[in-house]
């Protein structure tokens, strides 16, 4: 570069360093010390990613959004998540009812859906409520709510199943597995003469 652009800051404040103005960050300051000075630190790792840089001045931003996940909205979002599957048990319900108490195929595949979502939303419940969980947040009760809310989709669809007559809640509808009955008399045809 020509020496006549240059201008010395260092000369004009006399002999000080001359600060940054402010908001201005280098990229040395927020990407923390080069490779010579990584060598130095502990372990090899870049220091100065802190997210209150006070040796620089610099105020590097925090990821607004884990800031704003404490244990408190972690919770409220567990609860608004089980508390959302109302409507879709209510929807389910809905169709369910839609579809009337006659065994066609459409009713059977609404029934079979409404024993099937609910019992593998209930196996899969830890896993679900796994991403509002940390080590500060109890997601227990908001699990609880979400399992109660399952098994009222799945009375219903039982219900249904009851209503269409597929559940063997009768006697004659174990017959098939009965032992026939031992007699207790024995008749014998009449004699020839």
């Amino acid at each position: 570069m020509d020496p006549k652009w240059r201008v010395a800051f260092a000369e004009a404040a006399g002999g000080a360093a001359v600060a940054n103005p402010p908001g201005f960050a280098s990229l040395r300051e927020i990407e923390g010390p080069d490779a010579s000075d990584a060598s130095s630190s502990k372990g090899g790792k870049k220091g100065g990613n802190k997210p209150n840089d006070s040796k620089h001045g610099v105020s590097v931003p925090r990821d607004k959004h884990k800031a704003a996940l404490t244990p408190a909205v972690r919770q409220q979002k567990a609860y608004a998540f089980a508390m959302s599957q109302l409507s879709s048990i209510g929807m389910m319900g809905f169709m369910m009812y839609m579809s009337g108490n006659g065994v066609q195929i459409f009713s059977v595949m609404m029934v079979s859906g409404g024993v099937w979502n609910p019992v593998k939303a209930i196996m899969r419940s830890g896993k679900t409520f796994e991403r509002f969980a940390d080590a500060n947040t109890d997601v227990t009760g908001p699990r609880l709510a979400f399992c109660a809310i399952q098994v009222v989709g799945l009375a219903m669809a039982l219900y249904k199943l009851n209503a269409m007559g597929l559940l063997p809640t009768h006697a004659s509808d174990w017959v098939s597995g009965m032992k026939p009955p031992r007699p207790l008399e024995h008749a014998f045809g009449g004699t020839t003469l």
